[in-house]
């Protein structure tokens, strides 16, 4: 068996081919033997026994025909009918002579080596001594008939002498008829022992067939079992140990494969790769904490100066609201600006490296509270005109991570409320679909829009399309939308059309957990 495991897949799919053709050529070999000894069965059916029967009776219609020609005799009892009679007789025992011996040369069973084998196979040789006994009983017989004949021609033909050898004919002629009836007896019975013989042969047949057929079943059945055990099933446990991998599970191991075929050299590799794997997986985490640690010690270290920078402008700008000239005011303000965006740029970096580093713990959970909730947190102290909000979901819950995607959502909002702000009549609309896959929440705006062409680029680190002195911002809101639903398995795109408007969709992957809410449901807007 070791060197079976030392063979690949390929030589040992050929040697199991190879056991079945051998099997089948064994099948078919064997049917032909048997096909080829039942064959000569009735070949020998044909030639021995249909024609040493058919020879007995001519010997028996001879014997008749004589005992009738001498019974003729002794009723007329002439010098001429004398004569005529033993002409006849002498005829008929010579044609009885000549049927015996094409009978002992071509028809008798000691003649044909096979027919006396299978007669001693049977245990009925007494078959074959029978047919010997009567043949040399029916010899005899002839011989003393001819002798009789021959003496009834040479002698005076008086009627006492007549008398003398007809009564011995007739006693002749009936051993004659006993022993003829005798050789046919012994034929028919050893045509019957060709009949089992030939039952027997198609009984062997049959079950040789039978066998070789439930050889060949068994065969099939242990090379599929074999392949099933040793193939087939450790290949689906790598599949589902390497599936565990490709979903970050490297906790997961390979079981190790003692066969030296491609699954054993497949189970290798992937065990390798998962040990190199959980190396490179290891020392990313540790360079990522350090990098963490030291994003944290820089963005520290940024907004301590910054704050300084800050409160300095402040004074700056209070010490100069009544004394000096405009462009020192304008000066002041631009730096105290810069500042507050400086560190609302490093808070949102921040942000996005924390979500970045966090796995995100899913549930399912009411999304229409959440952005009704949103919605009046955002608006109520909105200084200015207010945008007019529409809320039309078919669905009230999402499966996901609350917090994140409350973030997602209110970036949205907040942008579509940025961009709409100069609009006469701005309008927010909250709608979404669903489909068998997933669940669409999109956030439409009649804002200033954009060009579709800058789709993809709006979504990068730091991307803006307008001047953040006409629109603020960090340039990572978007950028955390996209984060998030990554995060989630999920997709987000961007609709827009310049002057008119924009509108984001999020798609989330429908979960089994999540319960359906097919009717539209309006969240209550806060006051105007």
């Amino acid at each position: 068996m070791r060197w079976l495991h030392d063979r690949s897949i390929g030589q040992k799919f050929f040697l199991s081919f190879g056991v079945i053709l051998s099997l089948l050529a064994l099948s078919l070999t064997a049917l032909l033997v048997y096909l080829s000894r039942i064959n000569s069965y009735v070949d020998r059916h044909k030639r021995i026994t249909v024609p040493a029967i058919v020879t007995a009776a001519t010997m028996q219609r001879s014997a008749y025909d004589m005992n009738l020609t001498l019974h003729l005799f002794l009723e007329q009892m002439t010098k001429t009918g004398t004569d005529e009679a033993l002409a006849r007789l002498t005829s008929h025992a010579d044609a009885i002579r000549q049927s015996l011996q094409l009978y002992r040369s071509t028809h008798a069973a000691r003649t044909h080596p096979i027919l006396l084998g299978m007669l001693n196979q049977h245990q009925r040789l007494d078959l074959a001594d029978q047919e010997d006994q009567a043949v040399a009983e029916i010899d005899q017989a002839l011989q003393e008939l001819n002798g009789l004949w021959g003496a009834a021609l040479t002698q005076a033909q008086a009627p006492s002498v007549t008398q003398s050898a007809t009564t011995r004919a007739d006693a002749l002629l009936a051993r004659l008829t006993y022993n003829l009836d005798q050789l046919v007896a012994a034929h028919r019975d050893i045509d019957v022992e060709m009949k089992i013989e030939g039952d027997l042969l198609l009984q062997q047949a049959r079950m040789i067939a039978l066998g070789l057929v439930a050889v060949l079943g068994l065969v099939i059945g242990v090379i599929y079992v074999s392949v099933n055990r040793r193939i087939a099933k450790p290949l689906q446990r790598l599949s589902i140990t390497a599936d565990r991998v490709a979903h970050h599970d490297l906790t997961a191991q390979f079981e190790a494969w003692s066969a030296r075929d491609e699954v054993g050299t497949l189970a290798t590799s992937l065990s390798s790769m998962v040990t190199s794997l959980r190396e490179q997986t290891a020392a990313t985490a540790r360079k990522t904490k350090e990098l963490e640690a030291f994003t944290y010690s820089v963005a520290h270290d940024l907004k301590g100066p910054l704050r300084e920078i800050e409160g300095f402008s402040s004074l700056l700008e209070k010490r100069f609201l009544e004394g000096g000239d405009a462009e020192t005011r304008h000066h002041i303000d631009v730096i105290r600006r810069s500042s507050l965006r400086l560190t609302h740029m490093i808070d949102a970096l921040l942000k996005y490296s924390r979500l970045e580093q966090q796995d995100l713990p899913r549930q399912r959970f009411n999304v229409l509270e959440m952005i009704t909730t949103l919605i009046t947190d955002r608006f109520n102290g909105l200084q200015g005109p207010k945008p007019k909000i529409h809320v039309a979901l078919p669905f009230a819950d999402l499966y996901g991570e609350p917090v994140s995607i409350r973030q997602a959502i209110a970036n949205l909002l907040d942008n579509a409320a940025k961009f709409s702000r100069r609009t006469a009549a701005p309008t927010i609309t909250i709608g979404g679909t669903r489909t068998d896959h997933e669940r669409i929440l999109w956030i439409q705006d009649n804002g200033i829009g954009f060009d579709p062409a800058q789709t993809d680029k709006i979504f990068g680190l730091f991307e803006r399309l307008h001047n953040p002195q006409d629109y603020e911002g960090t340039g990572v809101g978007l950028a955390i939308v996209k984060l998030v639903m990554d995060k989630h398995d999920g997709r987000v795109w961007a609709e827009s059309t310049p002057g008119a408007g924009s509108k984001f969709s999020l798609a989330f992957p429908e979960r089994a957990e999540i319960v359906v809410e097919r009717a539209s449901t309006t969240a209550p807007l806060p006051p105007a």
